[in-house]
């Protein structure tokens, strides 16, 4: 058997994976349809039915360009207002788990094949399980038997109804021993995207960014700036978007709060490391002497608000920016960080309340005992620029140039030196 990148054996000049992969994966529909044309016995009717309008897709004489044409047609079936409309997932728990793994899974594969193969094997873990797996076999035997289907849409539930009688009802869930499931869950995943895609596009041109500049979960740098500077365009341009699909913004809104009040209140996530602890600590303690994140009120302002200079900024943005290249850490950090930097801008004091408490927050490790070692740093009252030398060497020994680089500059800032600038994020 080639491998799924070879030219398929077929000659029909595609990969594997685009031509007959598929349909080597269905092999097993075959032992479920009788040598000849003819009702099989021993299986219940809706079985008995699938077998023989199946055997007319199989049987053809392109079945592969059969079946393709049968999935475009469930994919049809399954639209909000279509026959299958009772299996999709709803909005809410499908837009959470899809935004938190798209932008991510898009940044590391060109091919789409392969994106949404990815794409759904990170997603199914939270949005399977043996329920959905049977409520989809039953929906699929419902609709084939139900009046008023074409032939052709019998023929495609057909096939998916014998697949799903070999599909596992216990995970692993994957794209390809749930090959339908996966196919209309990715449909639904596409209409969300184009959605989505035509509210950022709107307020892209209100911010006058051409096509394809705007970059992961939200908008890029440059444009969050200019978002800042002229928020009358950008809200005229929301509201458009919102004219034209009300369900859109109130998802968005639900999802994008949700990271909002986690970072307003301090419920910081996993993914804050050892020295981005230490620079909030370093950079906030003077003029942030917070127990609790409602005292925020009683903060010197102007001492606080001086600490909001451009290099503050420039960290988060290069925490976004690090956290789209880590594929070791979740993949909520770059919209975590993302959302940040909006809550800096707009809401500075909500931003280091947030913050001195996330200080408190679970460390990521990124070796055995760096917890320990920035908890004991911590807990000094007073720090030196050599306290943090032992620290700083953990981290060149394990080659974490970045971190080691924050490190340096914390020190050099202890030091009462003028930092050297960290990289700089291009927007």
């Amino acid at each position: 058997m080639p491998s799924r990148n070879e030219p398929c054996p077929c000659g029909s000049g595609q990969k594997y994976k685009r031509c007959c992969l598929g349909e080597a994966r269905r092999s097993g529909w075959s032992g479920l349809l009788p040598a000849r044309r003819g009702r099989p016995t021993g299986v219940d009717e809706v079985t008995a039915e699938a077998a023989v309008l199946a055997e007319d897709v199989l049987a053809s004489p392109n079945p592969i360009q059969r079946t393709r044409e049968g999935m475009i047609l469930l994919r049809e079936m399954f639209r909000e207002d279509g026959p299958l409309a009772s299996l999709r997932w709803s909005w809410d728990e499908l837009v959470p788990v899809v935004e938190r793994h798209i932008f991510r899974v898009t940044e590391e594969v060109e091919d789409m094949e392969e994106r949404r193969e990815r794409l759904f094997d990170r997603c199914a873990p939270e949005l399977m399980d043996s329920e959905r797996v049977e409520r989809f076999d039953q929906g699929l035997r419902q609709a084939l038997m139900a009046p008023g289907r074409t032939q052709e849409e019998r023929r495609a539930l057909a096939v998916s109804v014998l697949e799903m009688r070999g599909v596992s009802r216990l995970p692993p869930y994957t794209y390809w021993r749930h090959q339908s499931m996966a196919w209309l869950m990715m449909a639904q995943v596409t209409e969300w995207a184009a959605r989505r895609s035509r509210m950022n596009a709107a307020v892209g041109w209100a911010l006058g960014e051409e096509p394809g500049q705007g970059s992961g979960p939200g908008m890029s740098p440059r444009a969050m700036l200019r978002a800042m500077e002229e928020p009358e365009r950008v809200l005229a341009a929301v509201r458009d978007a919102a004219q034209a699909d009300p369900e859109l913004m109130e998802l968005l809104a639900k999802y994008e709060q949700s990271i909002l009040r986690s970072i307003i209140y301090g419920e910081t996530p996993e993914v804050l490391n050892g020295e981005e602890w230490l620079w909030m600590t370093v950079v906030l303690r003077e003029p942030l002497r917070l127990e609790a994140p409602e005292q925020a009120a009683h903060v010197d302002v102007e001492a606080l608000l001086a600490k909001l200079d451009e290099e503050v900024k420039q960290a988060v943005l290069t925490r976004v920016e690090a956290a789209s290249r880590d594929r070791s850490s979740p993949p909520e950090a770059q919209q975590w960080f993302d959302w940040a930097y909006k809550v800096l801008v707009v809401h500075p004091l909500a931003f280091y309340g947030a913050f001195a408490k996330a200080r408190e927050a679970p460390l990521l490790e990124r070796f055995e005992g760096e917890a320990g070692l920035v908890h004991e740093l911590q807990r000094r009252e007073r720090w030196r620029a050599e306290d943090l030398e032992p620290y700083r060497l953990h981290l060149a020994a394990r080659e974490a140039h970045g971190a080691e680089q924050r490190v340096r500059r914390l020190q050099a800032l202890l030091r009462g030196e003028v930092p050297t600038p960290g990289p700089v994020l291009k927007a």
